[in-house]
């Protein structure tokens, strides 16, 4: 029988230890899928209320403009998923930055406030639940007001790496965070432009399209973001810990690699290498590179290297070369 194929693993050992599970994608011969495990024990519960969160979330959808993979119970520890082809709205919108687009960098995210509003119930008035308190440091409803319209239930996962397109049809291929009560639609789009830009700041992407710019068009105030911070300090310390204590990925500290990780960062070497010698092929059978080749041989042939006909031809082309 021919073993299957581990193409990713990632361990999210930074997070307290109800919480810590295992995501890695297979391949079976020509089909993929996902695997989530839990880390321990004590991360049971959370897998199983995964796979329970399923069903509440395709109630709350409508139509099928946003379509969740199916999902099949392996054992108490393992969950497994069905594969997703497609572009992320992540890598969309790098695409659109790369080409310098700012038209299709902002009409992505356009879209991606009408997919919330359209593909899921909204309500206009939420409801302050004791995961609203605990997770997200709610006190009263007041702290909501003027900030519909909400998702129900509260789905913190509608990220842009987490929805993926393929063609005209949007998946979310990770819904792990999801809470009774309600959320903003705001919030989920003040998370998925705050993360979005943090994990690309290095790349100029602040520099090319501000992102208080981007927070003002799609009408999030200053005191509006403020407060969504605040709501998102708190989930981040519901998930790693008041004290971060579990939390590595701080901006200073070393990555530590996992094994499965280390395996696909080689392969993936290896295929830049494979790409690379490709490219150096193709550009060697190439019109031009012949012509270059023979040239240099001839020269080898006629004016070797170091002798005083060499030298007097290199001084002729360096002339030539100032007058063009």
């Amino acid at each position: 029988m021919r073993p299957m194929d581990l193409l990713y693993a990632k361990y999210n050992r930074h997070r307290l230890p109800p919480f810590q599970i295992e995501t890695s994608i297979w391949r079976d011969r020509d089909r993929k899928f996902v695997l989530k495990k839990a880390l321990a024990s004590d991360a049971v519960g959370h897998l199983q209320r995964l796979h329970e969160q399923a069903a509440p979330i395709r109630h709350s959808l409508h139509g099928d403009r946003l379509r969740l993979p199916e999902v099949t119970v392996i054992d108490e520890q393992t969950l497994r998923f069905d594969f997703v082809e497609g572009r992320s709205l992540d890598a969309l919108l790098v695409s659109a930055f790369l080409e310098q687009d700012k038209a299709r960098f902002l009409g992505i995210i356009a879209d991606y406030l009408a997919l919330l509003n359209s593909a899921f119930a909204t309500v206009p008035v939420p409801v302050l639940t004791e995961a609203m308190r605990q997770v997200f440091g709610l006190a009263s409803l007041a702290e909501l007001d003027g900030l519909g319209p909400f998702l129900t239930p509260a789905l913190v996962d509608l990220v842009f790496e987490n929805i993926i397109v393929d063609g005209d049809r949007h998946y979310l291929i990770d819904h792990e965070w999801v809470f009774e009560g309600c959320l903003p639609v705001s919030f989920v789009l003040f998370r998925s432009l705050f993360y979005f830009y943090e994990k690309n700041e290095a790349f100029g992407l602040e520099t090319w399209m501000p992102m208080s710019a981007v927070l003002d068009r799609f009408a999030l105030s200053p005191e509006t973001v403020r407060r969504y911070r605040e709501m998102d300090e708190a989930f981040q310390a519901y998930v790693f810990g008041r004290e971060r204590c579990y939390r590595y990925k701080d901006r200073y500290a070393k990555y530590a690699h996992s094994v499965p990780s280390l395996l696909e960062t080689i392969e993936h070497q290896r295929q830049v290498l494979r790409d690379y010698h490709a490219k150096i092929m193709q550009m060697q059978a190439s019109v031009g590179w012949q012509f270059v080749q023979k040239t240099g041989r001839l020269m080898e042939t006629h004016f070797p290297t170091g002798t005083r006909r060499r030298r007097v031809l290199e001084r002729i082309l360096r002339r030539l070369l100032a007058f063009m």
